[in-house]
């Protein structure tokens, strides 16, 4: 019937299309994945120091620039105590420290300006007791040290593959050496000092 009357087709068509044009972007207007949005720069926040609290207004975490001027993020428990802290220093020294439950130092991963990472553990009084380190020139070593941080066994693998295993006293006035080179050599190195500190040199040289 509608064959009969071609203009009341066309009109119907427009009618239609405003319509559905107009129904499309009512229920699709909300999905922004049809069109591309260039993302909007955020705003810029600049301060020294954020801290975050709890419920209670207890101090649990901060970031920024501490008195010391350092770079660094701390953690901190339910009591106030900081439990952990990243940290660069003004001599570009890095980093990652742990605490007990008082607050003590008792371990930590640093990385020298030089580049030189080293693992440190700590005792009651903050004392270095422990440490492991890798060298500018890729050779790792342990040292192990008294209460006084007097470095009283160490241990050692040089870039040439030269094994060393050393024991020193207190003082440091006697050493023992047990080496074993790269090429399957052993020896065993003890060493004394006299003359007001000076070297006095190899006294026992074995195998």
């Amino acid at each position: 019937m509608l064959q009969k009357y071609p203009g009341l087709i066309l009109v119907l068509a427009v009618i239609a299309g405003l319509v559905g044009g107009a129904v499309s972007n009512r229920f699709l207007h909300g999905f922004t994945f049809l069109t591309q949005q260039t993302p909007q720069q955020g705003e810029i926040l600049r301060t020294q120091r954020v801290e975050i609290i709890d419920q209670e207004g207890k101090r649990r975490a901060w970031f920024g620039l501490s008195p010391q001027g350092n770079t660094g993020i701390g953690l901190y428990d339910q009591e106030g105590h900081v439990r952990a802290a990243l940290s660069v220093t003004p001599d570009r020294v890095t980093g990652l420290m742990f605490t007990d439950q008082e607050g003590t130092r008792r371990g930590g991963f640093i990385v020298s300006p030089d580049g030189e990472p080293a693992v440190e553990l700590y005792d009651k009084d903050k004392k270095c007791r422990i440490r492991l380190t890798a060298t500018t020139d890729g050779e790792p070593q342990l040292w192990f040290y008294d209460r006084d941080e007097n470095p009283r066994l160490s241990a050692g693998l040089s870039p040439e593959g030269n094994v060393t295993l050393g024991l020193a006293a207190r003082d440091r006035n006697a050493t023992i050496s047990l080496n074993i080179r790269a090429n399957g050599n052993p020896s065993l190195d003890l060493t004394d000092q006299w003359d007001n500190g000076k070297t006095g040199g190899l006294l026992v040289s074995a195998f």
